[in-house]
């Protein structure tokens, strides 16, 4: 990294820090705002650093091993790209504040992210059923926090923000509040399509991802098709039957968007949702569960330890958790209470994985595995209880890999196509059929306890099981 500094007229250096220039390995040189690195240069945003963007993946893929922080500025760059790109193809569209809050949306937006990542929300949500707990909330509140805490808003306000504009960083990290009753107010319809760019509620197409597809893949060595500059330069404004201005994108550039959904579920079934990776998941949150109470790691403000479930609620706390601290703490530990931790974080070290023993998918056209998860796993409790020698259920839990485009109906009929007249037009059918929603799951049975005849009993567990379910006919796959 490197400061850029202003010259007074005789050539004396002043420090004024207009901007920071990071080389970044995927996006290059990228010239960092002021008020972004303000943002940048607090131990909050520094946590980042220590945060693996991939969670686990790093245990199944060596290079999988960067961080949050670099995605966040990655994101932040992009962001600001593609909003200057639209000032230069519309003057007046938006003004420099705007892109400037849109950059700061962009490096805000996982702020809230825990260790491990996506991975500590379903700790959390496994630690306290019904938290309803989210990264997303959690990175609002940091940023409320960060900027109290380093008293950031005489810079902001230097900057020409108020708390609108504050709002709008808000509204665009999050999508509308629920205490605006569902609706974006910061910014009119007029300047509608800036909520497009980072966390894009419509389409899903959005800036997040077009980093986290390019960082990820080159670390885990997964080949993409999507071009994120090209879609840049196919993106237009135009106005919906709703009256608000929206991005729209060439109809000819329709392809694009099936690439990008495709690469999503294939970054996800070579990646995200390996196999092994699962397993490592269900270690980490068996680990974090037996360790949540019985770990002081992080302490509130009166200095009282925090159990680790809870920090989330607490920002001075959760500011304090990173992947390794916890890792190591727990490794190194020497207290009765966190020997089972201990052992999975030991074992975890050794590679002396659980193993699988076996999975199960269903036919396509079929009702979805997750709709039907409670009760299959209801009738695997009940026959493990039965008939389990030396092995129970709590020896034999289940997690499912569940690939889908990421949106609840099909993402091509959400995007805003236009003709070379600028005239709204449907998608192709071809590309729509492209998209359909699929949905490819697997659930895998796997065995806690290590050991050779464990193993025997719990695949001849699996193997005799013959749960009958109303609607689901199962094919099993055994794994020895």
């Amino acid at each position: 990294m490197c400061e850029k500094q202003s010259c007074d007229p005789i050539g004396n250096c002043v420090e004024t820090f207009k901007s920071l220039v990071v080389n970044d390995n995927i996006h290059g040189n990228l010239e960092v705002p002021r008020i972004c690195k303000a943002i940048i240069d607090t131990l909050e945003f520094g946590r980042l650093k220590y945060i693996n963007q991939l969670g686990t993946s790093y245990l199944v893929y060596p290079g999988a091993t960067h961080n949050r922080w670099e995605h966040s500025v990655g994101v932040m760059k992009i962001a600001g790209q593609f909003v200057h790109h639209l000032m230069g193809k519309y003057p007046g569209c938006c003004t420099e504040k705007d892109r400037l809050a849109v950059m700061l949306a962009g490096l805000c937006h996982d702020l809230g992210h825990g260790p491990f990542s996506h991975l500590w929300e379903f700790f959390v949500h496994k630690a306290r059923p019904g938290c309803g707990w989210t990264h997303e909330q959690a990175s609002l509140k940091m940023f409320d926090y960060l900027i109290e805490k380093n008293k950031l808003m005489p810079l902001f306000e230097e900057e020409g923000f108020d708390a609108n504009d504050i709002l709008f960083i808000k509204e665009m990290m999050y999508g509308p509040l629920p205490e605006n009753g569902g609706e974006y107010v910061a910014r009119g319809p007029e300047k509608y399509f800036l909520y497009e760019i980072v966390a894009n509620k419509t389409t899903s197409i959005d800036v997040d991802k077009w980093d986290y597809f390019k960082r990820d893949s080159q670390a885990l060595d997964v080949n993409i098709i999507f071009d994120y500059e090209r879609y840049i330069l196919m993106s237009y404004l135009q106005w919906d039957e709703n009256k608000r201005r929206r991005l729209a994108l060439a109809e000819k550039e329709a392809s694009s968007v099936v690439n990008l959904f495709k690469d999503r579920a294939n970054l996800h079934a070579m990646g995200y949702q390996h196999r092994v990776v699962k397993v490592f998941d269900q270690m980490v949150v068996d680990m974090l569960c037996l360790a949540d109470k019985h770990i002081h790691l992080c302490y509130d403000e009166q200095d009282k330890p925090v159990p680790l479930s809870e920090a989330c609620d607490n920002m001075y706390a959760y500011s304090q958790l990173t992947d390794n601290h916890l890792l190591m703490s727990i490794q190194n530990s020497r207290s009765q209470e966190l020997s089972e931790a201990r052992d999975i974080c030991r074992r975890i070290a050794f590679r002396d994985q659980y193993k699988c023993i076996g999975s199960i998918c269903i036919d396509e056209g079929q009702s979805s595995l997750a709709k039907k998860i409670d009760d299959i796993e209801k009738s695997w409790i009940e026959f493990v209880s039965a008939n389990g020698k030396t092995l129970s259920p709590s020896d034999l839990p289940l997690t499912l890999k569940r690939i889908t485009y990421g949106c609840s109906s099909n993402p091509m009929e959400r995007v805003f196509l236009v003709n070379s007249k600028g005239e709204k037009v449907s998608p192709d059918k071809k590309h729509i059929k492209e998209l359909e929603n699929v949905c490819d799951e697997e659930l895998f049975f796997l065995l806690r306890p290590s050991g050779h005849q464990a193993h025997l009993e719990g695949i001849q567990l699996f193997t005799t099981w013959n749960p009958k379910l109303e609607g689901l006919q199962i094919l099993k796959h055994i794994r020895n």
